[in-house]
């Protein structure tokens, strides 16, 4: 009788469930022979707001790897903040050259889990060009335990590529407006618009006091009535009101209070504005209220509830970035990169525990 290996029952076994979450995100190639170095490839794919799927201009590969409990237990596992792996020195110079991007994958059998790194961009920060002068047969590579495998990897996976395509698109340089449009730009456009579709946008800003983050919701409602939809619901971990512009900054915020611009008087305080301003509270305004002074000199002033929050309404438009990024939308709707959705809403976190090594 042909008796099948203990390694090759655990390989079959890990990647038949690695097929089985990523076949949720794309359409799986391979190559007819392995003589690429890496296992299986991904192209992948996005949903319309028909529920159909589309095929997108990326496609990644995948190199996997799988650890037994004998050789990782699931102490060890938790204990650990990475896990090193020993790989041919000739692989990582052949991932390091390729331009489609390479992902190592780890199955962790005691933990169930699968972990993802970037091999790529590992390599470039790690060797950079001097892996290809290595002359040792293999090198170790540590594998953070935190970068987990799931739903949340693939989009980012998804993301990093659709902002390379962008950028052809646009002929647009600056990656981190590219990421903002990628992220944002329904949004943008629902902002955009407000004057043809008659409706007005605020933000309902919550400075927790007893939480170590902040939310906030962007608003809108059609002009004349009463009643507000969110569009944009964000928690961020440690921040604060100052922090709101930087986080988009293709927004123009403007008091809704039609405040004069603030110009402090007494020295002092403005010594102690810029002494805030440097530990990173943003620039508040010396006042027995709780009051904050916008970029363009406006003040909004906060309401106190009950020492829980400060909650600030601010107004919100397009400033000249956001206008620019607007056309790139209309760009990307045209060329069919995007679909816009005018009622949609959506919910964003930002934490450090959010990210992945992709």
């Amino acid at each position: 009788m042909l008796k099948i290996g203990k390694t090759d029952t655990f390989e079959r076994e890990y990647m038949s469930r690695f097929r089985l979450i990523a076949g949720k995100f794309g359409e799986f190639v391979s190559y007819e022979r392995d003589r690429g170095a890496r296992d299986i490839g991904l192209h992948l794919t996005r949903r319309t707001t028909e529920g159909e799927e589309r095929l997108s201009s990326s496609l990644v590969w995948f190199q996997m790897k799988g650890l037994m409990s004998g050789s990782v237990s699931s102490a060890e596992f938790r204990k650990s903040t990475d896990l090193k792996l020993s790989l041919q020195v000739l692989h990582l110079k052949y991932w390091f050259l390729q331009p489609m991007p390479t992902y190592l994958v780890v199955y962790v059998e005691s933990v169930d889990t699968f972990l993802i790194l970037n091999i790529q961009d590992y390599i470039g920060k790690k060797w950079g060009k001097d892996i290809l002068k290595l002359s040792q047969e293999t090198a170790n590579v540590a594998v953070p335990t935190n970068s987990t495998l799931d739903e949340q990897a693939f989009r980012l996976i998804l993301t990093a590529n659709d902002v390379k395509e962008w950028q052809k698109v646009l002929d647009a340089d600056d990656d981190r407006s590219v990421r903002l449009c990628r992220r944002d730009y329904n949004l943008i456009w629902q902002i955009g618009t407000a004057e043809e579709r008659r409706v007005e946008h605020v933000i309902l800003f919550w400075d927790w006091q007893s939480k170590t983050r902040s939310q906030f919701y962007i608003k809108e409602r059609k002009l004349g009535e009463k009643d507000w939809i969110t569009l944009r619901e964000h928690w961020q971990f440690m921040m604060n009101i100052g922090h709101l512009e930087d986080a988009y900054p293709y927004l123009e915020l403007y008091s809704l209070d039609d405040q004069e611009s603030y110009e402090d008087d007494d020295e002092n305080e403005d010594e102690e504005d810029d002494f805030l301003a440097a530990l990173g509270f943003g620039d508040y305004v010396n006042s027995d209220e709780f009051r904050y002074r916008l970029s363009n000199g406006e003040v909004v002033c906060g309401a106190d509830r009950c020492g829980e929050l400060i909650e600030y309404t601010i107004g919100v438009r397009l400033n000249e970035m956001g206008v620019e990024m607007l056309e790139w939308v209309r760009t990307l709707e045209q060329v069919g990169l995007v679909q816009v959705q005018p009622d949609k809403s959506e919910w964003i976190s930002v934490a450090p525990w959010h990210h992945k090594s992709v």
